[in-house]
């Protein structure tokens, strides 16, 4: 099914009024006799001007009206598209008339939790809490409804209902599954693994494990070299434990639950009476440490041409951002610093959603654009920011 929504420009946008007239009708329509309907909520304000990018970048709001948006891709006809987890919808991003916003369009709707989604070979695919989906893509849009390509764990309660996917440089599929605990061991082996699955969705088996939730991962261009960011448990402090980024090899264990850090004793009850299966010198542990519960989401390497030489190929992370602890932190974009094909720092990139205490956005999803631009998916104000380089502010 497809449907379009109401495109808003940048400012106030130009459709507010509309929109929160129809809100209120709604919710006049809805109001029980002699009730005063709830007043609707005002449209999000992108906060623009607070939002900070290295010199001669500039941001831009590219689509609006989509909370929840998580991770996207690229489709063959080169129009962008975005999971929408909230709503478990897919939706594309055209920008039609080429004045720097696009036109939205509801693709797919029905699918639990859509958080990431790939093309390959004539097929859309896309992870939700149960199951990878896909559907047949031909002229621009899917053909037919979507079938189950593989199952995947979907317990519940759980804590992370997220799931990532990417196609490797080998053809196979690769899938982060996080725990469905803050701290436990897990009964579904398949938690707290990246799993890989032949290119026809055969054979599935743990690539990775003892992660507790590697919800963002990517291959390095120039190295092949697979990596992967990772959230810490929280209830050990607020600056503890550190979420971490890994150099993901096949057959290595990461860990979660038994160790944090760089591989020191997760004492916590929840383990206690439990076998470690790895050892602390077996376990490996991150490549780079990064400040507790700043929560990772995408991590992406930007494979386009349009930023300067010394953006060419760089490793960006999106950080959502804490909400569990007391401090805020994260809440930004951020560069990973490399040196000799391995991460040794992060830099910031587009900072702004986090002033003054308030959080004004959530940076969820990065992708490099058919124009060379980098997309930033914000699921909290429901926001796509477009990244450029050498343009003229508008």
């Amino acid at each position: 099914m497809e449907r379009t929504v109401l495109k808003k420009r940048s400012g106030v946008h130009g459709l507010a009024g509309i929109v929160a007239a129809a809100a209120f009708a709604v919710a006049l329509a809805s109001a029980t006799p002699g009730q005063t309907p709830a007043a609707p909520q005002p449209p999000a304000v992108a906060p623009l001007a607070d939002l900070k990018v290295p010199a001669g970048f500039t941001v831009s709001v590219f689509a609006s009206d989509l909370a929840g948006a998580r991770l996207m891709t690229v489709s063959p006809d080169g129009v962008l598209l975005v999971a929408r987890r909230r709503t478990n919808e897919v939706v594309a991003l055209p920008d039609r008339d080429k004045d720097g916003t696009s036109e939205p369009r509801v693709l797919l709707t029905g699918l639990p939790n859509a958080h990431s989604l790939a093309f390959k070979d004539g097929y859309l695919y896309i992870a939700t809490t149960p199951a990878v989906m896909r559907v047949r893509w031909a002229n621009g849009g899917p053909v037919g409804e979507p079938e189950k390509f593989a199952d995947l764990p979907s317990s519940t309660p759980a804590v992370h209902v997220s799931r990532t996917l990417a196609f490797g440089k080998d053809g196979r599929l690769y899938v982060s599954i996080g725990s469905s605990c803050n701290v436990c061991v897990e009964d579904d082996p398949r938690r707290t693994t990246i799993q890989v699955f032949n290119a026809d969705g055969s054979n599935p088996q743990p690539y990775a494990r003892g992660m507790h939730n590697a919800v963002g991962f990517d291959w390095d261009p120039q190295t092949g070299r697979m990596w992967a960011n990772d959230t810490g448990q929280d209830g050990l402090g607020d600056d503890v434990p550190p979420d971490e980024i890994n150099l993901i090899e096949a057959g290595k264990h990461y860990g979660f639950p038994f160790f944090i850090g760089r591989n020191q004793l997760n004492r916590v009850p929840e383990l206690t009476g439990d076998h470690l299966i790895v050892r602390a010198d077996t376990a490996v542990p991150p490549v780079l440490e990064l400040p507790a519960h700043v929560t990772g989401i995408d991590l992406r390497f930007y494979t386009g041409t349009q930023f300067p030489a010394q953006y060419r190929n760089a490793l960006f992370l999106a950080l959502h951002g804490s909400s569990t602890i007391p401090v805020k932190v994260g809440y930004k974009v951020v560069r990973v610093v490399m040196k000799e094909g391995l991460p040794v720092g992060i830099e910031d990139f587009v900072t702004g959603w986090l002033k003054d205490g308030v959080v004004s956005g959530r940076p969820a999803g990065l992708a490099t654009g058919p124009d060379g631009a980098l997309y930033v998916s914000d699921d909290n104000k429901g926001f796509i920011y477009r990244i450029a380089y050498g343009e003229i502010k508008k």
